[in-house]
């Protein structure tokens, strides 16, 4: 409890608070993402104060530790293990204080800070499904030629998907001279929903899931604890 009114543990509340007002407004807005709840500014804030707090050295460099020897989780954001699921996720303005940026991640607290937000988004998210957009709501006719393999060639070459033909003429063998009906239309990715953002959640996705721990795993098993306990300080402290 020595953090609380200890101007050095509240140095990156504003940073905290913009970072998560950033995330945020691209979560709520983007079309692409279903079922979102704001992040709670506080939540990131107790995730810092767990994993270091100022009287710990690296809180001047890297207060959320991400980027640690050792630590798998920096490549998911440095270098996308899951570009898809990253670039639906990811703020397009972040990529510049994100990818190929380890060495600045590992040694200035903003962007180390920010680094464990996106990748605590990319984990607390559920896997990315594909859904069909449609260009506008015309329906054309297309005749099919010689050369045309089925639907997966012609929908590349008229700009539109397999399953829009599929729904729109049935599942049959095509011969040269059949008219197809389509509408324009492409695949986007979508995030369908999001992990509760409990602390038990929070210790599985970013710290240790203790069911599936490897040994030698230097993950912390009391973190969903440390995090509860501190989350409910700094929400105490702030309604003050």
């Amino acid at each position: 409890e020595k953090a609380i009114g200890n101007p050095d543990w509240y140095i990156y509340d504003n940073t905290i608070r913009k970072l998560v007002s950033e995330i945020n407004r691209h979560l709520s807005t983007s079309k692409n993402i279903e079922k979102y709840k704001p992040l709670d500014w506080k939540l990131i804030k107790a995730m810092i104060w767990t994993e270091t707090g100022a009287a710990v050295t690296a809180w001047k460099t890297r207060p959320i530790q991400i980027g640690n020897t050792g630590d798998e989780g920096i490549k998911e954001v440095v270098i996308p293990a899951r570009p898809r699921k990253y670039n639906i996720i990811i703020p397009k303005t972040w990529n510049t204080y994100l990818i190929n940026k380890t060495d600045l991640i590992r040694s200035n607290p903003e962007y180390n800070i920010r680094a464990g937000i996106a990748l605590l988004m990319i984990k607390m998210s559920e896997t990315e499904k594909d859904k069909i957009v449609y260009d506008n709501e015309n329906e054309d006719t297309y005749e099919v030629v010689e050369g045309d393999r089925g639907y997966s060639s012609i929908a590349k070459k008229i700009g539109t998907t397999q399953s829009v033909l599929t729904k729109l003429n049935g599942v049959k063998v095509i011969h040269p001279g059949d008219k197809l009906k389509y509408k324009k239309a492409h695949l986007e990715q979508y995030i369908p929903g999001w992990l509760l953002f409990t602390p038990e959640n929070i210790q599985k996705q970013y710290n240790i899931d203790p069911t599936k721990a490897q040994p030698g795993h230097r993950g912390d098993h009391t973190y969903a604890d440390k995090i509860r306990f501190t989350y409910a300080l700094i929400v105490a402290d702030e309604s003050k």
